[in-house]
């Protein structure tokens, strides 16, 4: 049976690492991987437990599927336990990945940036927690993620995290307020240098200045090699032309590799101890000596491949062995007998490395050193010739290496790069000591260099080749091994061996090698020297023996070493006959170099000396253990030699220091034992005293500095001389003494010079700290051996010296060095007497030096002792902390009233307040009264005064708040007590109120950086405390008696301004920040409204005087979304109210005095209530409050009016009224940042008409001109000046002063009414004339008339007036300007903002915008919206739901009653044009539909009614917006029969006003004159006024419809007075028309003379009171066109039968239509053909010459059969046919002959037939992009090819016939084309633009009249630019990008067909044989 059993506690957390899925078995727990699971129970191989995330379902599951982890439990969810660090990665990359997709999502330049921060630390994290790193690289990785973490919050602009050196986060509570700057300050530099420094090491700690290194990694070398070589490289100065570094020798195998094993791939070595002036010299070189190891000549031969492969095995062996020089062997011979070699020259190569060492970094990669052969010449000759030479780089043999400077010692490099400096990488140090000497450093190395040689010829014909081999041998002459080195990477050898010169007598080697002799056998060894010559036959060479012998000695007899610099060696002739071998050491007899000689020839039996031979060598010495000065062995040997005594210590100080320093403890007890010792004290006393001090010198300078650290062991651990204090304090004392005795002056008192004692006293007292420490520790020895039995004496002598300082310090002779150097000193000092002199009484003598300087008087080390003695262990004690710690403040206060050592004063303040926040210095409450007293309103003074900018600023905010912390209750009792007893409380009160203000306001520059999060929320923590001690203080001192309200005043906007700074609102942070500062400093906003509530109330009767100055701060405060702080201070509002309702209208008397008398209460809190809006304006536009606050303040505070019994009502009703405001402030604010201008122009229209409810007028006129300045941004000119007009109402003609309220920013030099009514009615002129309302501008003109002429009679500006007026006039006639459309807008549903949901609107259109370009505008300001098809009302699905739906239709304006006095008026159309469209509240747009229950034909007009809707809107368009509510709709049907009157009343008034704009105008055109005549007197399918005739004047009719017999006589009586209008055009067309349309003219008057007979004896004879006289119509019409007539209709269809005037849709934005004939059918009635369009006569035309009757009477049929599509509407998508056209040369030309044909055609017996279209023509053209569309509405519109839609033209009522009852293009007509669409559609959707006609219209007589408007120029532009056309020919069809439509027609003449009868439909043309349809 299994058993369970309860796990571990450690083991009950874990996380899935496989999945695991047994649904199948019974009690399994299916995981995934990464699940947290929790364990509970376990067996053998099984869990039991749950998942985090779903902790209801349990189960069991395998072990091994699960990965335990340690966990921590917070808020009751178990988590991994991580370290600090990677929880802080975790948290950083999830708060970086949300901003690093708003980045991408708004492609910000930073985000590539941040998405490699976020990578690398993910990596950094993944390595962290794979518990895979040592300690040191998992503290490197730590520094690196938090580098990245901080860079990238800088990159980010969050918070920046203060950290410690180790990375961790501070707790910045443990720490005080400056040290918390400091860190801050601190974490700043290291994020700037992280930025800078881009390499890894760069982020490790500071490297040692004085160490330099260089590592070099040998890559290849590119040369032939016959054998092997070695490779010497070395450091070299170009300058002295000497070696700097000791050698690093690669062994190079002649097949190119190394010969070493342990060298594959590691020829690297480290040149270290470099100084800062070894990188700086001029000239450094990297010089590689190339020495080839072989014979005398390099061998060629296959012999020689095989020897020399054969050698270089054996020295690959040999050279792992320990002893050896390359290919020699350990006992200084040959391998074997049978080897033959020698080192000879090969080459020489080198590289300058002085450019790469000063900028490394633009030096990556593998450098190349050019290489050259030796030849003839020697290494070093080579060398110099290579440095000489300028074309090095030209140079092919080359060898490459890798170079590299690093920084630091070698210890420290080791740490910081252990890839490249590992433990196998050989080290060749500097020939010579390093900058800074380290205490461990033992060094004993003698650098010696091989110079020259120069050698006679004895039995030699030919000169020598002469071998060098040295060894070092011991005084019996024996070998010393292994002490000799050739360079780094080489193991030491027991001899070297020279390079061999060929036939060489004076060879210069120049050849550097180490000897490294141990220090106990350096005295008995010497250097021997054998001269050896080398055959170039190897059998000669074998028998050749040294010749030569030379040696020196390594000790000299006085005990020094060999001395530094070159010596000349002696050279003796060995004679092996005669030289005994037995006796090794013989030489040593004879002289070592020439200069001992001294003209002898010494000889011994076997050596004798050669005199013209010798041997040059150079010696460098670089031992800490051997000096090579005899003056220091004198001294360290006194007592042998007291004789010379005298001479040993003064000779001291020309030693140089490193000897000093490498004997440093020998040399000082030698004078300790010397004074203590030595019987002639006056003599030798005071010259060891100036020893000891030129020792401590020594030691103290820069390049010995670490000898310091021997000097202190010394003194503490080695020193015993007990007596020494005695002596040493008296020559002190005797040195001060003779100083300041007086010295000798000259004859004018003028000190001579500086003394000898001055000097010797000032040298005394620079080390005077040393001299204390041998007194101390000699003391303490003694008081140790004796019991301190004599302290009072010691003391005594002490105190006498502390007195002999004072003395000093207040002598008048120049000490200023040497007090100088004591003040330096002195911290050091007191800190070294603590141990054997009372402290109180070192403090007082500290405190009397100190105040015993005069004021000015070394201040600047004075304030600098200041600083070193709070850091001293003395300043820790709290006695004597009582004692110094006033005189420092008084120094620091002194210096700071000054505005002198201000750095220095911020330094030492920290330091104290950093001291005094430690734990282990004692108590420190009286400390802090005494900074408090003292320098508290000091620093506050200083902060306040300094200049933001300034750095000090944060520093001295720092120290202020630090001493704020540090403050309690009772400290600031002592402190208000003092101020109170020396009446600067309140002073100090308004002063420290203002710096918090100033520190928490925005509006001044931030002391502290807004990512200084933690410096600021710790500012905020002490300012809170100090704000509550202080609200006590001005209760207790400033509220009774004496009631001080500035003081008061000052703690309100403090506190408020403190509540709502932006660092303490919680809501705006993220979730992590949040989190961070809730837990480090929880919300003190709730602990500051508690305050600020409770002073409140405790001003009692003084409240009222804080109403209205707190209403904008405690609203603010209040806005704060945090609910529990508004509940505390929305009460305040409803206890202001109060206040003010209740205080007093007598001035002088108080709130409480009103309790008595209540008839003296104020009644009202207007004034509160004024404020109150005011306020709400400003904060909720500024982003405050929400509509949460909005609920809670209207619940609080009707709670609060409602159990008030006065202010009930009125309290009520103020809530309701602010509840309001708010609700539209919030709306506007949500508002006004949407793209759509009519919901922002909305918006503040809302509160416009509030403030004007409310009666505010500063607020109103604020809105009046934001408003305004919208409408100018969007170019609205008129609306904008509708608006200002607005401020105007509110201005009085005269010279009133303006009050504040009423001022205009626009205009701020006006003072009066007048002035300022006066501006703005010039500058709403100005606007209504940019918006063409001249009109309104004409009105405005007139007022300022009156005023000018009436009242302030300015002549002046009258005239100007009145010609700017009549420029207006004048503008209305001759000026073009668009008619303004309108259009009816419904938004329905809840997605819109509430202001429009389910509302309709009128919109007045933009400038020629038609219907469709509305909708599209509409669509793009609500993009989430949906355009509805069809004009019936929304069910609630759609108006209560959350969609957007609008619904848009065109609606057409009613002009006002009052201008019904324009009616049968001969008046300019442009005069009436103006008020159909403007000042309009009426509008109406109607729908057709047919009425059939009767039974009738659906084609019968009786049954055709109109369903109309009027709408009135809220106020008149144009006005302040472009839009306005529907506020009244009423719908009511029109009969047919009303419909018949309407459209006869319209045709009658078109004819008229084309007859007076015919009469006033000769320049204008024939056509639309002769378009309009033409459809009405010859109605070619609708049957004209026939058709009414037929439906309505039959007695049937009558009969049926009794109640419409007045509208049958209106009828009759309009169709009456049709004929005289006609007869006055027709002549009137007869006058005008040319030669072209004498036919045509023949063809009207024909019908009208049937016409006019018909009517007249049907409805009798009318008169009409247009004359065609040309001077009886008096007015004038230049250059104009009417669009007004222009409308459509070039057509023949029947003017009676079109579509009235009330279209729904603008004429101007109906989509397509098509007519029945286009222009040629108007010719076509004349009994006349034309050739097709676009060619030339031909016969071929003939053959469908008769057809032509046929095809006119079968249009009926074929138009019944036929499905076309309807008109291109948003209500209609039927599929469009692709259209085509001809080119536009091919219309031009084809509409010349038309115009040329209409003369000729009617006796031209055998013009050809037109053909037929073979395509339906359609409306659809292709897309024009926007700027198509802007160019093409900038440009004049073509007439040429009059299309349905251009205005002025004909009527266009028919083209809206076709379209059902819910379309949203809606008509009036009844006609038949309701029924179904005729075949040829003409352009119609696009509205031709006439804003850029020019004025000057010539028509051309060459051309057709009606197609050539344009004169010359314009012709081809306008054409090209009109709307589409197609036109098909016979030849070929061409899809171009526009279109003319033009429509060729049968023509036939009138008089065919029966005129009473109704023409049947144009039937569809039959495609043509040759037409070609392009798809």
């Amino acid at each position: 049976m299994t058993v369970w059993s309860d796990c571990n506690a450690k083991q009950s957390f874990g996380i899935a690492k496989c999945n695991f899925d047994q649904d199948t078995k019974p009690h399994r727990l299916n995981l995934d991987v990464g699940d947290t699971v929790i364990i509970l129970k376990e067996t053998t191989h099984w869990y039991y437990g749950y998942r985090q995330k779903a902790k209801e379902t349990r189960g069991i599951f395998p072990k091994s599927y699960v990965h335990l982890c340690e966990y921590n439990i917070v808020n009751g969810e178990y988590c991994i336990q991580r370290t600090d660090i990677v929880e802080e990665i975790t948290k950083v990359l999830l708060e970086w990945g949300g901003i690093a997709k708003s980045y991408f999502l708004s492609t910000n330049p930073n985000f590539q940036k941040i998405r490699r921060k976020i990578n690398e630390l993910n990596n950094n994290r993944s390595a962290l927690i794979s518990g895979n790193l040592p300690l040191d690289e998992m503290r490197k990785v730590k520094l690196q993620a938090t580098a990245q973490i901080d860079t990238g919050n800088k990159l980010l602009g969050l918070d920046m995290v203060v950290r410690d050196e180790s990375g961790d986060i501070l707790d910045t509570n443990a720490i005080c307020t400056t040290e918390l700057y400091e860190n801050h300050v601190n974490a700043v530099q290291r994020i700037e240098k992280a930025n800078r420094l881009s390499s890894d090491r760069d982020l490790g700690r500071g490297h040692n200045k004085y160490s330099h290194n260089i590592l070099l990694h040998v890559n290849a070398f590119v040369c032939k090699f016959m054998e092997d070589s070695d490779l010497l490289f070395t450091l070299f100065d170009g300058d002295t032309h000497k070696p700097i570094s000791e050698n690093y020798v690669v062994k190079w195998s002649r097949t190119g590799i190394a010969r070493d094993i342990d060298q594959f791939d590691n020829n690297r070595v480290l040149f270290t101890d470099l100084s800062r002036n070894d990188l700086s010299i001029s000239k450094m070189y990297l010089v590689c000596y190339a020495i080839r190891i072989g014979s005398m000549e390099v061998k060629d031969s296959m012999e020689s491949k095989r020897t020399s492969m054969s050698i270089a095995n054996s020295v690959l062996t040999a050279a792992s062995r320990k002893h050896s020089q390359l290919s020699v062997n350990s006992n200084g011979s040959g391998g074997s007998t049978s080897e033959y070699l020698m080192r000879r020259p090969f080459g020489v190569a080198c590289k300058d490395l002085t450019p790469i060492i000063s900028k490394p970094e633009d030096f990556r990669g593998n450098l190349d050193l050019p290489f050259i052969m030796c030849e003839k010449d020697t290494l070093d000759g080579t060398l110099r010739k290579l440095i000489a030479n300028k074309d090095i780089d030209k140079i092919e043999s080359k060898m490459a290496v890798t170079f590299e400077v690093l920084r630091g010692d070698i210890k420290q490099i080791k740490e910081d790069f252990p890839r490249l400096v590992h433990t196998n990488v050989p080290v060749a140090r500097k020939m010579g000591f390093p900058e800074v000497i380290l205490p461990g450093d033992v060094r004993n190395d003698l650098y010696l260099t091989i110079c020259s040689g120069e050698f006679a010829r004895i039995a030699k014909t030919s000169e020598k080749n002469v071998e060098v081999t040295v060894c070092v041998a011991n005084e019996q002459g024996q070998l010393v091994p292994g002490v000799m080195s050739i360079g780094a990477g080489h193991a030491p050898i027991d001899e070297y061996k020279s390079v061999v010169y060929y036939h060489d007598d004076k060879p210069k080697w120049q050849e550097t090698f180490k000897i490294h002799v141990p220090i106990e056998e350096f005295k008995q060894c010497h250097l021997r020297f054998t001269l050896k010559h080398r055959s170039s036959n190897e059998q000669k060479d074998r028998s050749e023996k040294p010749f030569g012998l030379a040696y020196v000695r390594l000790m000299q007899a006085n005990g020094t070493t060999i001395p530094q610099g070159q010596h000349i060696l002696a050279v003796y002739k060995i004679d092996h006959k005669r030289h005994d071998k037995t006796v090794a050491n013989s030489y040593m007899e004879l002289p070592a170099t020439t200069a001992e000689l001294q003209g002898t020839k010494p000889s011994i039996p076997g050596l004798s000396l050669l005199p013209k031979d010798q041997l040059t060598i150079c010696v460098n010495l670089c031992s800490t253990k051997l000096t090579q000065s005899v003056s220091l062995l004198g001294l360290l040997h006194w007592s042998a030699h007291k004789e010379t005594l005298e001479q040993s210590l003064n000779a001291l100080s020309l030693v140089p220091g490193e000897e000093v320093v490498k004997f440093l403890q020998d040399i000082l007890d030698a004078l300790f034992n010397i004074l203590v010792e030595n019987d002639q004290p006056e003599k030798y006393d005071q010259l060891v005293f100036m020893s000891i001090i030129h020792l401590i010198e020594t030691v103290s300078d820069l390049k010995y500095q670490h000898f310091l650290t021997v000097l202190d062991v010394y003194i503490n651990e080695s020193f015993s001389a007990t007596l020494a204090y005695t002596k040493l304090m008296d020559v002190l004392m005797r040195n001060i003494r003779d100083a300041i005795t007086p010295s000798e002056k000259s004859a004018d008192g003028i000190e001579l010079e500086e003394s000898a004692a001055v000097r010797r006293l000032y040298k005394t007292t620079r080390y005077l700290h040393y001299v204390m420490k041998f007194v101390i520790r000699s003391r303490v020895l003694y008081a140790a051996m004796n019991c301190n039995t004599d302290y009072v004496d010691f003391a005594t002598r002490l105190q006498e010296l502390l007195k002999m300082f004072i003395d000093m310090i207040g002598c008048p002779s120049n000490l200023l060095k040497s007090e100088g150097a004591l003040l330096k000193n002195l911290h050091i000092i007191a800190t070294d007497l603590m141990e054997v002199f009372d402290q109180v009484h070192l403090s007082i003598s500290i405190v009397e030096i100190l105040e015993k300087f005069p004021k000015r008087r070394l201040t600047q080390s004075k304030m600098g002792c200041i600083k070193d003695f709070v850091e001293t262990k003395l300043f820790s004690s709290p006695k004597c902390r009582a004692i110094l710690l006033p005189v420092f403040c008084k120094h620091i206060k002194d210096h700071l009233e000054s505005n002198d050592e201000i750095a220095e004063c911020i330094n030492i303040m920290n330091n104290i307040l950093r001291l005094l926040y430690r734990s282990d210095v004692g108590p420190t409450h009286n400390d802090v009264r005494d900074i408090m007293i003292i320098l508290l309103r000091q620093v506050m003074k200083a902060a306040h005064a300094l200049d933001r900018d300034t750095g000090v600023v944060g520093q001295f905010i720092a120290i202020m708040l630090g001493i704020l912390q540090r403050m309690d209750a009772q400290h600031y009792k002592y402190f208000v007590n003092d101020l109170h007893q020396q009446g600067e409380l309140k002073d100090f009160i308004i002063e420290i109120l203002l710096v918090f203000e100033e520190l928490v306001s925005p509006h001044q520059k931030a002391v502290f950086p807004r990512d200084w999060m933690d410096m600021i929320m710790h500012q905020n923590t002490v300012i809170l405390g100090a704000l509550q001690q202080l609200s006590m203080v001005i209760t207790d001192y400033f509220l009774c008696p004496v009631f001080d309200k500035q003081i008061w005043s000052n703690f309100f906007q403090c506190s408020i301004a403190f509540l709502v700074q932006s660092p303490l609102q919680l809501n705006d942070f993220n979730d992590n920040k949040r989190q961070i500062v809730f837990a480090r400093y929880r919300d003190i906003r709730k602990d500051t409204a508690k305050e600020i509530r409770k002073m409140w109330f405790q001003l009692g009767k003084h409240k009222p005087k804080f109403v209205p100055q707190l209403v904008e701060p405690i609203l603010e405060m209040s806005m704060i979304p945090e609910t529990e702080l508004r509940r505390e201070t929305i009460p305040i509002f409803f206890d202001m109210m109060q206040c003010e309702y209740y205080s007093s209208r007598l001035e002088l008397e108080s709130y409480g005095d009103t309790k008595h008398n209540n008839a003296h209460h104020k009644g009202n809190f207007s004034e509160f209530k004024t404020a109150m809006i005011e306020k709400l304006d400003i904060l909720i536009g500024a982003g405050k409050g929400d509509a949460e606050y909005k609920e809670l303040f209207q619940k609080i505070m009707l709670e609060y009016c409602a159990a008030h019994n006065t202010l009930n009502v009125d309290g009520t009703s103020f809530v309701a009224m602010v509840t309001k405001l708010m609700d539209k402030l919030l709306e506007y604010r949500c508002i006004i940042q949407d793209e759509s201008k009519e919901n922002r122009m909305a918006c503040t229209f809302s509160l416009l008409q509030f403030y004007s409810e409310v009666d505010l007028k500063e607020m109103y006129i604020r809105y009046v001109y934001k408003l305004c300045a919208l409408h100018m941004e969007f170019e609205n000119y008129t609306e904008a000046a509708f608006t200002l007009k607005l401020h105007t109402e509110l201005l009085r003609w005269n010279d009133t002063e303006l009050s504040p309220q009423l001022r205009s920013y626009r205009h701020s030099n006006c003072r009066t009414h007048r002035e300022l009514k006066e501006a703005l009615y010039f500058e709403i002129m100005d606007n209504f004339d940019k918006g063409m309302q001249w009109e309104c501008a004409i009105d405005m003109c007139k007022v300022l008339a009156q005023q000018y002429e009436e009242e302030i009679y300015d002549y002046i500006k009258l005239a100007e007036l009145l010609k700017r007026m009549a420029q207006f006039y004048e503008k209305i006639l001759k000026e073009m300007r668009h008619t303004s459309e309108y259009f009816r807008v419904c938004f329905y549903g809840r997605g819109f903002p509430r202001m429009l949901q389910n509302r309709v609107y009128i919109f007045r259109g933009k400038e020629y915008e038609r219907h469709s370009d509305f909708c599209s505008r509409l669509l793009v300001q609500h993009p989430q919206a949906e355009l509805m098809q069809t004009l019936e009302a929304p069910g609630e699905d759609i108006t209560h739901g959350d969609g957007q739906y609008i619904q848009v239709n065109k609606v057409e304006p009613i002009m006002d009653a009052a201008f019904a006095k324009f009616n049968d008026k001969i008046i300019s159309n442009e005069i009436v044009k103006y008020f159909t469209s403007n000042n309009v509240q009426k509008f109406q747009f109607s729908r057709p539909f047919r009425d059939s229950t009767n039974g009738g034909s659906m084609d019968d007009v009786r049954h055709l009614w109109l369903e109309r809707t009027e709408l009135i809107t809220q106020f008149p368009l144009p006005g302040i917006l472009r839009w306005f509510p529907v506020v009244d709709t009423h719908t009511f049907k029109i009969s047919p029969l009303e419909r018949a009157v309407e459209i006869m009343k319209d045709t009658n008034k078109d004819i008229r006003q084309l007859v007076i704009v015919h009469q006033s105008d000769e320049s204008l055109h024939i056509n639309p004159l002769s378009m309009k005549l033409n459809g009405i007197v010859d109605p070619a399918v609708m049957g004209g006024f026939a058709k009414y005739e037929e439906a309505f004047l039959t007695d049937e009719y009558l009969e049926q419809h009794p109640d419409d017999k007045d509208l049958i006589e209106e009828l009759k009586e309009l169709i009456a007075m049709q004929i005289p209008l006609l007869s006055i055009a027709i002549r009137l067309h007869r006058q005008k028309a040319p030669d072209s349309l004498r036919a045509l003219q023949d063809h009207l008057e024909c019908c009208f003379s049937d016409m006019q007979q018909h009517v007249e004896s049907r409805y009798g004879r009318k008169s009409c009171d247009l004359k065609i006289e040309r001077d009886s119509v008096i007015m004038r019409r230049t250059n104009s066109f009417l669009p007004a007539l222009f409308d459509s209709s070039n057509n023949r269809l029947s003017e009676t039968s079109m579509g009235s005037s009330d279209s729904g849709l603008s004429k101007s934005t109906f989509l397509p239509r098509p007519p029945t004939n286009s222009i040629k059918s108007t010719l076509a009635s004349l009994s006349f053909n034309t050739r097709p369009l676009g060619h030339s006569p031909s016969t071929k035309g003939n053959k469908h010459k008769d057809k032509t009757p046929a095809k006119r009477r079968s249009m009926k049929k074929d138009r019944d059969t036929l499905s076309l599509p309807v008109a291109n509407c948003q209500w209609y998508t039927p599929p469009l046919t692709t259209i085509t056209s001809t080119p536009e040369k091919e219309i031009n030309s084809s509409i010349n002959s038309l115009a040329s044909a209409s003369n000729s055609s009617l006796s031209g017996p055998k013009t050809p037939d037109p053909r037929v279209l073979t395509e339906e023509l359609t409306p659809k053209r292709p897309l024009r992009s926007e700027k198509d569309k802007e160019r093409r509405l900038s440009r004049p519109a073509s007439i040429a090819t009059p299309t349905a839609t251009i205005k002025a033209f004909a009527d266009t009522r028919s083209l809206s016939e076709s379209s059902n009852r819910n379309s949203v293009e809606t008509t009036d007509s009844t006609s038949e084309e309701d029924i179904r669409p005729p075949p040829l559609p003409a352009k119609t959707r696009d509205s031709t633009d006439f804003s850029s006609l020019t004025h000057s219209l010539d028509w051309n007589p060459n051309g057709y009249a009606m197609l050539n408007v344009l004169s010359n120029n314009t012709t081809t532009t306008t054409t090209t630019s009109s709307s589409s056309t197609t036109i098909m020919t016979k030849t070929s069809s061409i899809t171009n990008s526009t279109y003319e439509y033009l429509e060729a027609t049968n023509f036939s003449l009138p008089g065919i067909l029966d005129a009473s009868k109704p023409r049947p439909p144009t039937p569809p043309p039959k495609p043509m044989r040759h037409s070609k349809h392009i798809p």
